[in-house]
């Protein structure tokens, strides 16, 4: 657990901010304004969504090419020298300039308009890095040497992955010839020095988005924010990690969940599994060098799916309904212990503890002092809310997840009976009118009800601050709306608008009046 006492913060995805400047997309020249906003609303801690790199083309940031490092599309042009120096915006086509008028006005990320965009203007700015700096070893070039050379092993797998991919069409890595495919040392060294230029691109993208988030951070710091990551507990197939290292994000089998009350056959999400006997062997050295490489990026990482360090389903041919690895109970305790122990050593975490999950991960998470989840509306004994006051201090109190439907969404949808259970045993809510409107009473109860738990961390959503209903995310469903929320307002003028001005400061003197 932290030491940082009783904080709130709010989650919003990078993607979700909007800047003058940017491309389309929320970037790391965004967060400026977020940060003065913040702290005028008495927020201690931003939760993001997983920064690293993800497939091309794809939206969702859980889609992920590497377990290390960052995803260029947030880095900031603006913020780019080589970008500005090749000419900046003055340089676009007019078709480009078109296009980037379209994705600055949507509503939503248009990822149709931002790849394109970016992939063309990072290629520009390169290409000027090269001429003006490579070429001629100047210092900024000796600096990215430097920091290249500083990174090892995982930058070199990524950025070779990346080049090999793309000249291969982007098929996926078991696909590509077999010397490739199986990491022959003679056929990797040929094709690293066939593709040294592009392998240079992606690892200088990689130099670029670190030192903007770098100095993010250090803005972050001046405004008494902390930065909370999102760790996800799996990386996806066709990445660098599951390239690089095969015996331990194996694929013969494909991780799940087991079946429950909401599903009869469980979940089949066709990603590989960890074999965490392969990784004990080495001492968890590839874990290690994650939680590590995270810990650096972060004052605070939410690791994801925590039950899966305790135990994993898996299916394949031989068990195709699935089954649990390791197979008893007592296993599972023993090696999330040990996992846990590992993952925090040195470093804050939240363990996303949500889910059908066994008591005993909570209690040995408890035991390590590691903060879980208490989502308000799925705290409850049968129909009976539980009391958020009772909630143990050293968890993470929200009013939801970028996977469940807004506050607002949900209080709305609910029966009659559910809403008058939770002005029940929520006692901010008693004395306060209870109607399927939430109006702006309301509101105000629902976020001071969470802000006075006894959680020492409180998060809550951006859209539950304002009261809105854009979701960020709906789980199984296939969507352009999915992973691209934008927020309504440039964050330079969130405290000058009037609805987040105004949320700012409702939301300073709820902080302060739960003594946060």
């Amino acid at each position: 657990m932290s030491n940082h006492g009783r904080l709130s913060g709010l989650l919003l995805p990078l993607f979700s901010l909007r800047s003058r400047t940017d491309f389309g997309i929320g970037d790391f020249g965004a967060l400026d304004g977020l940060f003065a906003w913040m702290k005028a609303a008495r927020q201690r801690m931003l939760m993001l969504l997983p920064l690293l790199p993800t497939a091309p083309g794809d939206s969702s940031p859980y889609a992920t090419r590497s377990a290390f490092g960052l995803n260029p599309l947030f880095i900031d042009l603006h913020q780019l020298p080589e970008f500005i120096a090749s000419g900046g915006e003055g340089a676009l086509s007019d078709a480009q300039r078109q296009q980037l008028a379209e994705a600055r006005a949507a509503p939503r990320v248009r990822y149709d308009l931002v790849f394109p965009l970016k992939d063309a203007a990072f290629a520009r700015a390169f290409d000027h890095f090269e001429e003006h700096h490579w070429a001629s070893q100047s210092e900024r070039a000796r600096a990215f040497r430097q920091w290249r050379a500083a990174q090892g092993e995982w930058l070199e797998n990524y950025a070779l992955f990346t080049a090999i991919s793309e000249q291969e069409q982007r098929r996926a890595w078991w696909e590509w010839p077999e010397p490739l495919r199986t990491r022959e040392p003679e056929a990797l060294a040929a094709k690293a020095s066939e593709l040294e230029r592009r392998v240079r691109y992606h690892a200088w993208l990689q130099w670029v988005a670190e030192q903007q988030w770098d100095a993010a951070r250090a803005r972050a710091a001046e405004h008494q924010v902390l930065l909370c990551g999102d760790e996800p507990f799996i990386i996806g197939q066709d990445s660098a990690d599951c390239w690089a290292y095969p015996t331990i994000l194996r694929r013969d089998a494909r991780l799940g969940v087991p079946p429950d009350d909401f599903s009869a056959t469980g979940q089949d999400w066709g990603l590989p599994y960890f074999d965490f006997a392969a990784m004990q062997k080495d001492d968890y050295a590839w874990l290690k060098a994650r939680a590590k490489k995270a810990a650096s990026y972060y004052d605070l990482r939410r690791v994801d799916h925590a039950v899966g360090y305790f135990r994993q389903w898996i299916r394949d041919e031989q068990t195709p309904t699935g089954r649990f690895i390791p197979p008893d109970e007592q296993s599972h305790q023993r090696q999330g212990r040990r996992h846990f122990e590992l993952l925090s050593e040195g470093a804050g975490i939240v363990a996303e503890d949500l889910g059908v999950i066994p008591p005993f991960v909570r209690h040995i998470l408890a035991d390590l002092k590691l903060p879980g989840y208490r989502v308000m509306r799925w705290e409850r004994d049968d129909h009976v809310y539980r009391d958020p006051h009772h909630f143990p201090a050293i968890s993470l109190v929200t009013t939801g997840t970028h996977d469940t439907d807004t506050m607002v969404e949900w209080w709305e949808g609910a029966r009659d009976d559910e809403r008058a259970a939770a002005a029940r045993a929520w006692p901010e809510l008693h004395g306060v009118t209870v109607t399927r409107e939430v109006t702006p009473d309301l509101l105000r109860a629902l976020l001071a009800a969470a802000l006075n738990a006894s959680s020492e961390l409180c998060v809550l959503p951006w859209q539950d601050i304002l009261g809105t209903r854009d979701r960020i995310n709906l789980p199984g469903s296939m969507s352009d709306s999915n992973w691209a929320y934008r927020i309504a307002q440039d964050t330079s003028s969130l405290l000058t608008e009037p609805r987040t001005r105004e949320a700012a400061e409702r939301l300073a003197w709820l902080t302060a009046s739960a003594r946060r």
